[in-house]
């Protein structure tokens, strides 16, 4: 392997997550940084060649010839490791990002090379692209540095020059046990040099890490993989706005040569509540404070309702573009930039905001006036529109029905407005009207809960209808449950759905799903086949502990990655599975916040205390 644009394209297992809270990068076990968005996660990217092996760009550190490969992260940081052993050495790379500082100029992202044993000799090959051009650009070089395509990259220690061939930067030299060398990234139109020593800078990244992973309020067996989940979370969290992203990537298909490829790096408002309830329910309370801010003016700009996704920074024009020259991951087209669900009306979205309001609400924290006004509002839209059709959470391209899982979000939006803010006669009629729905008209003759009203197939959503309260009827709900294992189920794998959804082809099992099966056969009490389905999920992660969104039968990862959603449901089951071990099914009832508040030996109850 060369480290030129014949390199095959990689499994998705293969990468890793590498983030400042702004931007992204992803690295291959063979040290290619194949993705990475540097300054804002939606932005097009500087490096590509994730989606086109041929075309896109790329950043590649390796030994020259053959070699093994071990990678980690530092200990409760986001800092990646990758060990290299070679016939005549070993090599270690340290990749990290910065956060951008107001008061000095920070490499975006950072490079350590060090020969720890022996000698090796290493190939750096250097090519960005701007965007999704469709041909690279020119690339200077001046000793120490080099400039193109909207960005910098200066080195530090590196033996000898670069020089261009075939338009891409390349370098090749020895380090012995003891030399290293560092690269560093920035913006173009940057003053670009070292603030300070690499190995300083690679300290300010832990601490920062290191400091923030401190708040956890889980301490069992698990305590380390969760933790990785929670770091996976806030390194998906755009600091700036709050927003936190489904996903790094775009456009990572759901199918091999399928075209169920979208960009998942916006932020899906359900995801987003879901995600700060793990992170508050595992003590990181303080990522939902800017949210709040967040989500609020939305509402408030929305007149009440809300998209189901809007960019990082709250835009609403998420306009759908193909990449038509790019040929996708293992030829998987089109790559898409833009995600045109955002012009859907998925009604969930309303009960998951006013869950985490009535979760911030228990744990101590004060709603300002505003988040009151907008919370009436949301419960005010629920009330006026459950009954209408909408898209459903899975985003089919076909007409809307009555999905049942957004009634009981919708159940949920009124449920958390009552307990809020009072009974209002409106919201409890309704509230009621929406339980006899879901428990009356909308049971299949069979006797389970369909995908939605006249439909007879089973949705995997319907498994979260208990753990947020929801009053079911639990022979139904059991029902449900053993008809979804029989129908979506393919051993511990849980596929969403499979009836039609207006597309071609089909998709491979989702994470989120077989983590939800998990959460209801324990909420059933059916605790050993829990737990067995756990253990077989938790074996799934790929070595840096990363999940993807979907996974294909034969145990490939699928689908764009790291996955919020995916993570989140991790970090969730385990706590759940705590919880049971602590108080059997009875610690398992009611809402989220309820069981956020219920203490166990492994696990203290967060608390946000009075704030604004």
């Amino acid at each position: 392997m060369s480290g030129t644009c014949e390199r095959p394209y990689q499994a998705i297992e293969n990468y890793a997550l590498l983030s400042n809270c702004h931007g992204c990068a992803l690295v291959a076990r063979d040290g290619s940084i194949d993705w990475a968005c540097l300054e804002r996660f939606d932005d097009a990217p500087t490096f590509s060649r994730l989606l086109d092996a041929g075309r896109g760009g790329w950043f590649a550190v390796r030994p020259e010839g053959s070699f093994e490969t071990e990678r980690l992260y530092l200990p409760h940081t986001n800092i990646l490791q990758t060990n290299f052993t070679t016939k005549t050495g070993a090599l270690t790379i340290h990749d990290f990002m910065l956060a951008p500082c107001p008061d000095e100029t920070m490499p975006s992202l950072v490079r350590i090379v060090a020969a720890s044993a022996g000698e090796v000799r290493l190939e750096v090959s250097y090519r960005p692209l701007e965007g999704f051009a469709e041909a690279f650009g020119d690339l200077s070089l001046s000793p120490g540095r080099i400039e193109g395509e909207g960005i910098v990259c200066i080195e530090r220690g590196m033996p000898g020059e670069f020089r261009l061939e075939d338009g891409r930067a390349l370098a090749n030299f020895m380090l012995k046990a003891g030399e290293e060398v560092a690269f560093a990234l920035f913006p173009d139109g940057t003053q670009a040099d070292w603030p300070c020593p690499p190995h300083d800078l690679m300290d300010m990244a832990r601490r920062a890490w290191v400091n923030w992973s401190t708040d956890a309020a889980y301490d069992g067996p698990l305590r380390d993989e969760l933790l990785r989940s929670a770091l996976t979370l806030k390194a998906l969290t755009y600091k700036p706005s709050g927003a936190i992203i489904a996903a790094a990537t775009t456009s990572l298909p759901e199918e091999i040569g399928g075209i169920r490829n979208w960009d998942y790096r916006f932020c899906w408002i359900r995801d987003a509540c879901l995600s700060f309830y793990v992170l508050k329910k595992f003590g990181m309370v303080d990522e939902a404070e800017a949210f709040f801010g967040f989500m609020m003016s939305l509402a408030e700009r929305e007149g009440g309702g809300l998209k189901p996704l809007y960019a990082i920074e709250g835009e609403a024009d998420l306009t759908e573009h193909e990449i038509a020259h790019f040929e996708g991951w293992r030829g998987s087209r089109p790559v898409r930039h833009g995600n045109e669900a955002a012009e859907q009306h998925q009604s969930d979205a309303y009960g998951q905001v006013l869950d985490l309001l009535y979760l911030y609400d228990r744990l101590g924290g004060t709603l300002d006036d505003k988040a009151r006004t907008q919370a009436v509002a949301l419960a005010d839209f629920s009330a006026a529109h459950w009954h209408e059709k909408d898209a459903g959470l899975w985003e089919p391209r076909k007409p809307e029905e009555h999905y049942l899982h957004a009634a009981i979000m919708n159940w949920v939006a009124l449920d958390r407005a009552i307990r809020l803010f009072g009974e209002r006669e409106d919201w409890c009629r309704e509230r009621d009207r929406i339980v006899e729905r879901i428990n009356g008209e909308a049971v299949h003759r069979q006797g389970f809960y369909p995908q939605y009203i006249g439909s007879n197939d089973v949705d995997a959503a319907l498994l979260i209808a208990p753990m947020v309260g929801f009053p079911v009827d639990e022979a139904v709900f059991e029902r449900t449950v053993d008809r979804i294992i029989d129908e979506l189920g393919r051993g511990h794998l849980v596929y969403r759905y499979r009836n039609d959804d207006g597309l071609p082809g089909h998709e491979g099992t989702f994470l989120i799903c077989a983590f939800w099966l998990v959460d209801a056969l324990l909420w059933l009490g059916r605790e050993e086949e829990a737990r067995t389905r756990f253990e077989a999920l938790r074996a799934l992660q790929n070595d840096v502990g990363l999940f993807a969104e979907e996974v294909a039968e034969e145990g490939h990862f699928l689908g764009n990655f790291p996955q919020a959603f995916s993570h989140l449901a991790f970090i969730h089951s385990a706590l759940l599975l705590d919880l049971y071990a602590h108080g059997g099914r009875e610690a398992l009832q009611g809402t989220y916040a309820d069981r956020t508040l219920r203490e166990t030996a492994q696990r203290k109850a967060p608390e946000v205390g009075a704030r604004a």
